[in-house]
């Protein structure tokens, strides 16, 4: 998943927004402006949470559904790029 992460992240095809969805979480649960504030004992710090989790719940779904393309060589592969064909099959065909 990490690495998928860092191809998703370097796509130009990606819109920038997709890209920015956990940083602006970050960024808001770093700020003192909230829509609720912080000095409220619970609720400051839930909607900082969920925020929080919304944003990683996002980027998880955008990361798993992401499929880079790659040019097809006539050998079927898993979602990281290995051949599936074990070698010895891979060598008569």
């Amino acid at each position: 998943m990490g690495t998928r992460f860092f191809r998703y992240v370097r796509d130009p095809r990606v819109s920038l927004w997709r890209k920015l969805a956990g940083v602006m979480a970050v960024v808001y649960f770093l700020s003192p402006v909230d829509a609720v504030p912080d000095f409220i004992p619970v609720l400051g710090w839930l909607d900082d949470l969920g925020v929080l989790s919304a944003a990683a719940i996002f980027m998880v779904r955008e990361v798993q559904r992401y499929r880079p393309e790659q040019p097809w060589d006539g050998v079927p592969r898993d979602d990281e790029g290995r051949e599936r064909m074990p070698p010895p099959v891979r060598e008569q065909v």
